[in-house]
């Protein structure tokens, strides 16, 4: 069944079929956040995500976006918030403490998650995870997300321009930002 036969079979009352969605998208959106986030807090984010979902699938309009789509930006808006909120947490923590000159410092660099990116021909080299996690997070977060959605969820870049609510040729850009980044980071 696709997408829109399963929303269909759902808001005519066949609550089952709930569950067909998450099975197909559990896995995507783990991945996705995973890389903006990390592995701990990736599965309560997800969570969040498809109660989102299910609060508001009655609501959701096929005519208006793939339903990919629509689920893609609840997870990049459930996860913008989350990192919001931590680091409103961290930053209220630290004011607790009210020196910035002592260890706090290396407790706030380690909670705050490096938000950066990667490239093109580097992708397919990179077969180690870790590596290429610890080049992700050395790209700005906007060419992180890009890169995250373009090759790893094979998303085009009008998909990508919807999910992020940005112009395509913002998103172009961001791409090809991304890529001569990661080109500098991996040469250096």
């Amino acid at each position: 069944m696709t997408d829109e036969e399963i929303i269909a079979l759902y808001q005519n009352g066949n609550q089952e079929v709930f569950k067909h969605l998450i099975n197909r998208y559990a896995s995507p959106l783990y991945n996705f956040i995973a890389r903006l986030t990390n592995q701990n807090d990736a599965p309560d984010i997800v969570q969040d995500v498809f109660i989102k979902v299910w609060k508001n699938i009655n609501n959701f309009d096929i005519k208006k976006a793939s339903f990919k789509t629509w689920i893609f930006t609840i997870a990049k808006n459930a996860t913008t918030d989350f990192l919001r909120k931590k680091r409103i947490f961290l930053f209220s923590d630290l004011e607790k403490n009210n020196n910035l000159e002592n260890d706090n410092t290396d407790f706030f660099a380690e909670k705050i998650p490096d938000e950066q990116l990667l490239p093109d021909i580097a992708l397919q080299k990179l077969q180690d995870k870790e590596l290429l996690d610890g080049l992700l997070n050395k790209l700005n977060p906007n060419y992180k997300e890009v890169l995250i959605l373009h090759y790893q969820e094979e998303m085009t870049f009008s998909e990508i321009s919807k999910i992020l609510d940005k112009p395509l040729n913002t998103v172009k850009s961001q791409w090809r930002r991304a890529l001569i980044e990661l080109k500098k980071i991996i040469d250096s």
